[in-house]
């Protein structure tokens, strides 16, 4: 195993349970203790985890919003094979909104060129697609967030106020079942909750370890999204939750 892939192994390992203890790491991992201390040393320095007395947690937990650049690197496999799936839903000539999350940031990588109006807030969705002939791109301007690359506020969301979406595609921090969809971010969680009545649909985007977490800004409840696309660590257990409150799930499978 590389360094990079352990490090990989160990954020999938936090984003599951939360919080990991060095010594197991190593033993699990077959490595020293002194190589695992160093992976996450490394770790905390991007932001990406929180180190504790003896191991670590992640970030989250303390409702640190992360820098996109960290963001991008968690769970990046599971994210990729999410975006691609999410991207599939999309006909063309269709009004989509992609937000600024690090899985609907991929979507745009995955859209295939056919005429497409695309409105976003995200910076390097802009960047992703700005060279498309057939796209219609239109960014909301407003604040700019440097953490994020985004931009919020009132002059965002008063850009979309003319739009009737088709898709509006939405990451979380968190999904649970009687809370709902939340952000860690208030900025973010207050543009997209404004956007929801605008859209004939809405899908979330996430990996499983987002499942059955909460985070301090709920933006959706359950009845206000109805398309899920997740990926297949997903437990069923979590899924029908989804499924009982009649939300479309799709499961996106890592090709062996």
């Amino acid at each position: 195993m590389s360094p990079q892939q352990r490090k990989e192994t160990i954020l999938r390992r936090i984003e599951r349970v939360g919080e990991v203890r060095s010594l197991d790491l190593a033993k699990d991992l077959q490595v020293t203790p002194e190589t695992i201390r160093k992976d996450l040393e490394l770790l905390a320095s991007e932001n990406r985890i929180i180190r504790t007395h003896g191991g670590a947690t992640r970030a989250t937990d303390v409702h640190h919003d992360l820098p996109l650049p960290a963001r991008q690197w968690v769970n990046r496999e599971e994210k990729i094979i999410v975006a691609r799936e999410a991207a599939k839903l999309v006909q063309p000539n269709d009004i989509i909104f992609l937000d600024a999350s690090s899985t609907v940031l991929l979507i745009a990588e995955y859209l295939p060129e056919m005429p497409l109006t695309v409105l976003t807030n995200a910076h390097h969705v802009v960047v992703a697609l700005g060279g498309r002939s057939q796209c219609d791109l239109i960014c909301t301007g407003g604040n700019y967030e440097a953490r994020s690359r985004s931009y919020v506020g009132a002059m965002a969301e008063d850009a979309l106020k003319r739009f009737a979406i088709k898709w509006l595609f939405l990451g979380v921090d968190g999904l649970h079942p009687q809370f709902g969809a939340s952000e860690v971010n208030p900025g973010q969680a207050v543009l997209k909750e404004r956007l929801l009545p605008r859209a004939e649909r809405v899908c979330i985007v996430c990996d499983s370890t987002k499942l059955g977490r909460k985070s301090p800004f709920i933006f959706a409840q359950t009845n206000q999204f109805d398309t899920l696309v997740t990926d297949d660590q997903a437990s069923e257990e979590d899924l029908q939750h989804y499924r009982n409150a009649g939300i479309r799930t799709e499961i996106a499978r890592i090709e062996k």
